[in-house]
């Protein structure tokens, strides 16, 4: 479930993903998202994990092994994605980075439009199936 916060010295309110207080190197929840190269033809880059999202920027997890560069693609679906920058870079450990990004040059209702879908995703709760039972006696 999403924790919106308002921190000093940020513009933008901040929903987390995840337990703010859990070290990232054992977090387990955020929600998938796809990144893809700003090149002509937008090549995959790899997947990444949203820990938090706000108007300005997000952060993500990704894995080393995929050689983010500098300014990329943020894809939640074929129809919504950012164009983001990496604004710095964070050693988790050995295989995966931290890195906090800035929206490059997107209209807020593109930004609010992967926002809501970021938390809806957030909000999904697996239940089991609710098996019913007929009563035969009578």
């Amino acid at each position: 479930m999403p924790y919106p916060r308002q921190q000093p010295g940020r513009q933008f309110y901040r929903w987390y993903f995840y337990d703010p207080s859990q070290p990232l190197a054992t977090q387990t929840k955020g929600v998938p998202v796809k990144l893809k190269s700003t090149s002509w033809f937008g090549g995959d880059i790899g997947s990444a994990v949203v820990k938090d999202m706000s108007g300005g920027g997000a952060g993500l997890l990704v894995p080393r092994k995929d050689k983010v560069p500098e300014k990329f693609w943020v894809g939640y679906d074929r129809e919504t994605r950012v164009k983001a920058q990496v604004k710095y870079r964070q050693l988790v450990d050995d295989k995966l980075e931290f890195l906090g990004v800035s929206w490059v040059s997107a209209e807020p209702q593109l930004v609010l439009k992967l926002l809501r879908k970021l938390r809806r995703r957030a909000f999904v709760i697996k239940q089991q199936p609710v098996r019913l039972v007929q009563n035969t006696t009578a």
